[in-house]
């Protein structure tokens, strides 16, 4: 009886003392500590396909599998583990026999108490702040003794939405190369069929720099996990695409607000702007433009190129005008011929902004909104220090290549696009309370452009092996292209001269069609060029935004 209360009053003035009572001679000691660590969401690959799974369904954002029978509000896995805690007498450990759990959610609900025999114990939890009051008891020779330590945890999911255009998607990355008897693939949805058709027609991949983003910060933190909607479509536009429908996909702001419901939106991913000056027809109309193939018309065919952005105008065209008064006099004009829809263009794109940001804050709300730069394709790295490429996507026309975009052509593009793009970009975060992810152009023009030399992973054997006059890069993408989509970013390999651009020729070796003039992801950015672009965004999101 004397040593049953003995024990009985030990346990509990080592409760009352806490984590660390001081050791008296001959006494135990028990040091009560615990973690907790979330299920990771993104980045899994469950169906063993070796793709990254990116569901982006109801059931999937809501996590409804948590709770069959339904939980009101979305609730996550948490694993807590008390695995550090340590018991000892007289320097000899002690067995914990038992873990008491207390938990106390944030509403006021609890404690719920849970006993365990394991220093684990998972649970599924709704996003908060809880309190946690863990008890271990250990056992010796003549009784057992108790502690406590408590403290709060976080429970946090963080939802990242990515809308957009083939900027955002990852056009010109397929998850995996074509191959003479299938087509390439895109996006996988794992479980999620619907998902997998949507990014299949759409053109994503989580290649694209918002799924590398979201893979970074899903694999950082233990404590947080990430719930990744990707719902950018290549070719989109703001009012064709991200606030109206295309023939291949719902308005993106209309359809993550379904798929989200109630869910409060972390992060918002945007790239939107290039196709609203037109990004598609710039490319065709500068590649178009040779002095040599029509010397007549060349000037006035670049005066509507730079016209057309301005305006939104695409309907422009010329003609040859000769004068036979005066002979062998021969001129061009411009003409209109066409019924293109206008476009914003540069000088309607400011308006066009402030609309996605209205449907944005009214359907959506997000509590942070990241909109990129689009990079600069012109620069190369020279034995005398920076240049630019003396011209791009001439590779497009093989094998003379009289047709591509000039340097002339490139600086142009640079004054009267890409640099006017991005400043009503960043304006227009300016106006709205977005944060503009800048420095995207001026990390390409550092020595990634289109022309910088190819990334090189190594080539197989029989590559090596065939005679230079035979050997094609094209024919082995693996030598070229990677995914780093299972495995995690890769290393930029290559030095400062690697290119980040997709070429006309990889595009169409990667996804077709067989002419490359009509392969869409020509001039796009290529996997490092994506990772590139994550890391300029997690700056950013690290340096404020949390």
């Amino acid at each position: 009886m004397r040593r049953t209360i003995a024990t009985l009053v030990f346990a509990l003035v080592a409760a009352l003392v806490g984590p660390a009572p001081a050791r008296a001679a001959g006494s135990p000691v028990l040091v009560p500590a615990f973690d907790w660590r979330m299920q990771d969401r993104f980045g899994l690959d469950e169906d063993g396909d070796g793709l990254v799974d990116m569901p982006s369904g109801v059931e999937h954002v809501h996590n409804r599998a948590a709770c069959p029978s339904g939980c009101g509000t979305p609730h996550f896995l948490v694993t807590l583990d008390a695995a550090a805690s340590t018991a000892s007498f007289d320097g000899a450990d002690l067995p914990i026999v038992l873990y008491r759990w207390d938990v106390t959610l944030e509403d006021g609900t609890g404690p719920l108490q849970h006993l365990s025999g394991g220093p684990t114990l998972d649970l599924i939890l709704p996003e908060g702040t809880h309190h946690v009051d863990l008890t271990i008891t250990a056992r010796f020779g003549w009784g057992s003794a108790a502690a406590r330590r408590g403290g709060p945890i976080t429970v946090e999911d963080l939802l990242i939405v990515a809308l957009g255009d083939s900027y955002a998607s990852g056009e010109g990355n397929p998850e995996v190369p074509r191959a003479d008897d299938a087509a390439a693939r895109w996006g996988d949805g794992g479980a999620d069929l619907a998902a997998e058709e949507a990014h299949e027609a759409t053109r994503r991949s989580s290649l694209a720099w918002p799924a590398q983003a979201a893979l970074v910060l899903e694999r950082s933190d233990p404590r947080t996990s990430v719930t990744f909607v990707f719902l950018a479509e290549s070719g989109a536009r703001i009012d064709r695409g991200l606030l109206a429908p295309t023939p291949r996909a719902p308005a993106q702001v209309e359809a993550a607000a379904e798929v989200v419901g109630g869910r409060e939106v972390d992060v918002l991913l945007l790239s939107i702007g290039g196709n609203d000056v037109g990004f598609s027809k710039v490319i065709r109309g500068l590649v178009s433009a040779d002095r040599l193939f029509d010397p007549f018309c060349y000037e006035v065919n670049l005066a509507n190129v730079w016209a057309g952005v301005l305006d939104g105008d695409w309907n422009r065209s010329s003609k040859l005008v000769y004068d036979f008064t005066t002979p062998w006099r021969v001129g061009c004009s411009a003409t209109s011929e066409g019924s293109e829809p206008l476009l914003p263009g540069l000088n309607g794109l400011p308006e066009a902004l402030d609309r996605a940001a209205a449907a944005i804050e009214a359907s959506l709300d997000p509590a942070h909104v990241f909109i990129a730069e689009y990079p600069d394709p012109s620069g190369r790295q020279r034995d005398d220090g920076l240049g630019v490429c003396g011209e791009i996507v001439g590779d497009t026309t093989p094998p003379f290549r009289f047709h591509e975009i000039d340097a002339r052509e490139q600086a142009e593009g640079r004054v009267r696009m890409l640099e006017p793009l991005n400043a009503a970009l960043r304006d227009g975060a300016a106006r709205h309370g977005w944060r503009y992810v800048g420095g995207i152009a001026d990390a390409f023009a550092a020595g990634h452009g289109y022309c910088a030399g190819w990334p090189d992973y190594g080539y197989p054997e029989d590559y090596r092996d065939r005679p230079f006059f035979l050997r094609s890069r094209l024919d082995y993408p693996e030598g070229w292209y990677r995914n780093p989509g299972v495995s995690g970013p890769i290393p930029p390999p290559g030095g400062t001269s690697t290119t980040w651009y997709r070429s006309a020729a990889q595009s169409a070796a990667l996804q077709g069609p067989d002419e490359r003039y009509a392969s869409t992801g020509t001039l796009h950015p290529n996997e490092l060029g994506h990772r590139a672009i994550a890391e300029i965004f997690l700056d950013a999101f690290r340096g404020g935004a949390a």
